[in-house]
């Protein structure tokens, strides 16, 4: 059987929902930059705080980003929405 996604489809149905994970990922990031530099593991400028920040936002986005994807192969909301050809 050949499964065929709607990826344009999912994405507009889970637009806020994306959004909302990329927000997580920024507000992670800074929780973890305010600790770092709390803790003087970095200093508050942009040559220590930019590759912290964009590793952390990399990170936790990826790991969304897994989890939609499980999320899109593995649910229902295609054979409902008719996105997927069988």
């Amino acid at each position: 059987m050949v499964r065929s996604i709607n990826v344009d489809e999912f994405v507009k149905i889970r637009q806020n929902d994306i959004t909302q994970m990329v927000n997580i990922a920024l507000n992670r990031a800074g929780e973890i930059i305010q600790q770092k530099v709390a803790n003087g593991e970095i200093k508050a400028t942009m040559q220590d705080v930019l590759p912290v920040l964009l590793y952390e936002v990399l990170i936790t986005n990826t790991v969304a980003t897994l989890r939609l994807v499980a999320e899109m192969i593995n649910s229902d909301y295609d054979k409902n929405n008719g996105g997927m050809d069988h």
